[in-house]
């Protein structure tokens, strides 16, 4: 059952992005996808490293034993979220309104992830907490979305033939 969730979790992603990403904003969700893989898995790794949290079911299991981080959180729904998070965000909001922001999308993953460590097996705290991953999770969407702030501004819009 949970490679499934996994495996549904990806589809939708997916979808989600062939949906709510507009052609011409492919380039910037490339900088995000990719520079929040540059966060996430030395982070993840750190975290299972030091014992805190365990991913004990994985889509591709044999990748596990090299890679004990969440292959499929890390390096794929994470990021995707984050393209959602910059793509969408409010500029022109006071900041009690964009920390506001910052934990609607932090904290509607914590749920999901408090929900799956609760009735799966796909995430395993040991020594974390929810609010370690509210933390984490709002950190890396705040350093992801101002490297890209600072990305863009150095864009230059190029013609399509």
């Amino acid at each position: 059952m949970e490679r499934w969730i996994v495996a549904g979790s990806l589809l939708l992603s997916i979808i989600s992005l062939k949906k709510l990403v507009p052609s011409e904003k492919w380039r910037d969700a490339w900088i995000l996808f990719l520079f929040l893989q540059v966060i996430t898995w030395p982070a993840g790794l750190f975290a299972v490293e030091m014992g805190w949290i365990d991913y004990p079911t994985q889509l591709l299991p044999q990748a596990n034993k090299y890679n004990k981080t969440s292959f499929s959180f890390e390096f794929f729904i994470f990021p995707i979220v984050a393209i959602f998070f910059s793509l969408y965000y409010p500029y022109k909001i006071k900041r009690l309104k964009a920390l506001l922001y910052y934990l609607y999308f932090a904290g509607f993953f914590t749920f999901l992830e408090v929900i799956l460590e609760k009735y799966t097996t796909l995430v395993e705290y040991h020594d974390w907490k929810w609010y370690w991953t509210l933390l984490t999770v709002m950190i890396s969407l705040f350093i992801n979305h101002k490297y890209y702030f600072w990305f863009r501004k150095r864009l230059i819009k190029v013609k399509s033939l």
